[in-house]
């Protein structure tokens, strides 16, 4: 953001300039001599010396000077003057004013003392008392460039951007390089979408005074919304250089790094910022923000909960810490969270997205879409909130034709259709269409937008490859004959495999309807409990080679963390699901750790699945899944893992389900996975739709349905499009 805190900061001694020499030596030997007391300094020559003081940032020996003279010469209205200037820099509003009030009371024909006072008025959120002084200091003297530059601000700060510019135009006319004045137009002139203008007064304002650390932070934000990221980061190093304990430019070089894929030089920069500011809000809820996106929860938790401490109702620390409570399964907590945060900024478009996305994730699909529909209405550039509604509106009728329209309309406006920002829109766009019948057309966006998204991601096809043939050789059938670990003796844990909408939401929402089963859903416990392995054993090779290595103990470790972790609020129940579909790489582990447990493994038609999950805008990082070739030989990898599995692994460990078989014959399917369970059957199986279980995958729409089989064969609407993908799948 924009700074102009100090640039009509209160002028310490009515313009006077020190002499080079003063008395009885410098003006740093009176300086000390004052200080230490040694001599007397006559009157005028100790205004100097505060006013020198303040002109070096030592307000409280300014101040200390100021009320020395003033207590032995109460007339002295540059004294006053002075000590207001000082206390306002000490951070102490109020005796400021009541010290400039003295010093006007004294000399009320001096317009720089009112000009001053009305800086700490508007400092201070006072801006009709503030306004009111600045005039009539113009009043008094119209020539007064400091005061017309403080009316500027005030101007900008009431959004009066045409009247500021006058202001500090007229500012610059009488004191031509007046790098304040300069400075303020450059915010005033961006206020106004003049980005041109604003650069070349910040760069004026810097060609006046180099070492202007506001200034260099204001350029570097107009230069990242120009898009010259290099130059952008280079202003705002130098912000941070020149004063070090300037936070708002830590906190926007770390935007900046952010916006460019760069978190962990970001979390560098708010680590730096909070030494200095350990209570910096802004900087707090910036490391929350960036640790989300890492989907380190817990970081972002902690620092999203510390910006609330400072700042309780700020919308933006209450999204965030929402988000984290929703991403952790902590569902009526984060809408408990987000509601407070909609509550207290109706108009918020970020807070009224996440409490949609949250409504939907438990079935309050009506709310859902009321809430996203706000946030497209306060803010239609939100693009991902139109990709969030893909699953509760049509787009062919009623509402949803408008927003079609308007999605249209974005599109034809757009200078560059490929930017980084249009990629939700192009996902979204692209449903709208299909709704309405142009599945060609749909495909064309989502190619594009799987493009943008590609391009952002670091795939490398050839180890991914390598990691399904590593993860085959170090499970040969052997390992599970001789079982050195003989494996938990718990057989809750259920497993639900596969690629990604493969039907596997509908199968555990099917099973979680039983009494005896909880639906863990999409949990990571495994992989954490790997992680964890190798933190206390660093010379442990990373999955799948660590298999050759690894010790009983070491399995039993894995095996205790992740039961400890999985059984967490599972109340009774018999059976467990985690329904974590990339499980698929660890099938053989899972059955050296829980021996009777279950896995379950979801398929559909290869075609259908890979263009479902194609059509698909993942918040996981999924970065096979945005080229249609490329998702086609993953899905013959991971087909070809699937069957190496169906050959090592003991009998009665796994078994499969196909999607198109569940659409069918539901009951037949729901009753043969439930017997798999060892589990009796219950009529609640039929009537998943009905479960109030909360949802989060791409299917939580679908599963609030009864069965249908529109999506069965879908590809077969897309056309010649799809051709790369069927090549791929068909000829590996």
């Amino acid at each position: 953001m924009a700074d102009t805190k100090s640039s009509g900061a209160p002028r310490g001694a009515a313009g006077a300039s020190p002499p080079e020499q003063a008395g009885p030596g410098t003006i740093d030997d009176i300086i000390e001599q004052a200080r230490s007391g040694r001599v007397k300094v006559a009157p005028a020559k100790a205004i100097e010396v505060a006013g020198q003081l303040y002109s070096r940032r030592q307000f409280a020996r300014a101040e200390r000077v100021c009320r020395q003279i003033v207590a032995a010469r109460p007339a002295e209205a540059d004294a006053f003057n002075i000590l207001g200037a000082s206390l306002a820099a000490l951070g102490r509003p109020e005796e400021a004013a009541d010290a400039l009030r003295r010093a006007i009371a004294i000399n009320d024909r001096a317009a720089s003392y009112r000009a001053n006072l009305g800086e700490i008025l508007r400092q201070a959120g006072r801006l009709d008392e503030a306004t009111a002084a600045i005039e009539a200091a113009i009043t008094l003297d119209p020539n007064n460039a400091q005061a017309l530059n403080n009316l500027g601000i005030v101007q900008y700060e009431r959004k009066q951007f045409e009247d500021a510019i006058a202001s500090y135009r007229r500012a610059l006319e009488l004191r031509p390089g007046m790098a304040e004045a300069l400075n303020n137009l450059g915010n005033a002139l961006r206020a106004t979408g003049d980005g041109e203008g604003a650069l070349n007064a910040y760069r004026e304002a810097l060609a006046q005074r180099s070492f202007y650390p506001e200034a260099h932070n204001n350029l570097g934000t107009q230069l990242q919304q120009d898009g010259k990221t290099d130059e952008a980061e280079q202003a705002l190093r130098e912000a941070v250089r020149q004063n070090p304990h300037y936070i708002d430019a830590h906190n926007n070089l770390a935007q900046l790094l952010s916006s460019q894929k760069r978190e962990a030089d970001a979390l560098a920069v708010l680590a730096d910022a909070l030494k200095i500011a350990p209570d910096n809000a802004q900087t707090l809820l910036l490391t929350a923000r960036i640790q989300l996106r890492r989907n380190n929860l817990e970081a972002a938790e902690q620092a999203a909960r510390l910006a609330l401490e400072v700042e309780p109702d700020s919308p933006a620390g209450l999204t965030v810490l929402g988000q984290v409570l929703h991403d952790t399964d902590r569902y009526e907590e984060a809408l408990d969270i987000l509601g407070r945060a909609v509550a207290g900024a109706p108009d918020d478009a970020e807070a009224l997205n996440f409490n949609g996305v949250a409504l939907k994730s438990v079935g309050r699909l009506h709310e859902a879409r009321e809430q996203i529909l706000k946030a497209i209405d306060r803010n239609p550039r939100m693009y991902g909130a139109y990709a969030n509604l893909n699953d509760l509106v049509d787009f062919s009728e009623g509402v949803g034709a408008e927003l079609f329209e308007r999605m249209e309309a974005m599109f034809d406006e757009a200078p560059d259709p490929e930017a980084d920002e249009l990629i939700p829109l192009h996902f979204a766009y692209a449903k709208a269409l299909e709704d309405r019948g142009e599945h060609g057309r749909a495909l064309d966006h989502y190619v594009t937008g799987g493009r943008i998204k590609r391009a952002q991601a670091g795939y490398k096809e050839a180890e991914t490859h390598g990691f399904f043939d590593a993860i085959r050789a170090a499970f040969p059938k052997e390992i599970f004959e001789r079982r050195e670990y003989a494996g938990l003796d718990d057989d809750r844990p259920v497993f639900i495999v596969g690629m990604p909408r493969s039907g596997s939401t509908l199968v555990e929402q099917i099973l979680s309807s039983h009494p005896d089963v909880h639906g863990a859903g999409e949990v990571k416990h495994l992989s954490r409990a790997l992680a964890r392995l190798r933190d206390r054993f660093p010379s442990l090779p990373k999955y799948p080679d660590m298999m050759a290595t690894i010790a009983p103990a070491q399995l039993e470790m894995v095996a205790n963390d992740y039961q400890r972790a999985l059984e967490q609020g599972v109340g009774a129940a018999k059976r467990i699901t985690d329904k974590l579909l990339t499980n698929f790489f660890f099938v053989g582990l899972l059955n050296l750790l829980f021996p009777k447990a279950r896995v379950i493994h979801t398929r559909r038609d290869p075609v259908d699945t890979c263009l479902s999950g194609f059509t698909k805008l993942f918040k996981d990082e999924m970065p096979h899944s945005y080229d249609l070739a490329e998702l086609g030989r993953y899905y013959c990898k991971y087909r070809e893992l699937m069957q190496h599995w169906e050959q090592v692994l003991p009998d009665g460990f796994m078994i499969s389900v196909d999607y198109e078989e569940m659409v069918a014959n539901s009951e037949k399917e729901s009753r043969r996975l439930v017997q798999f369970l060892g589990l009796p059957w219950d009529e609640r199986c039929i009537y998943f739709h009905k479960s109030e279980r909360p949802v989060k995958t791409a299917s939580l729409a679908q599963v609030r349905k009864p069965i249908y089989k529109s999506s069965v064969q879908r590809w077969r609407r897309y056309g010649a499009g799809l051709q790369p993908l069927i090549d791929a799948i068909v000829r590996p």
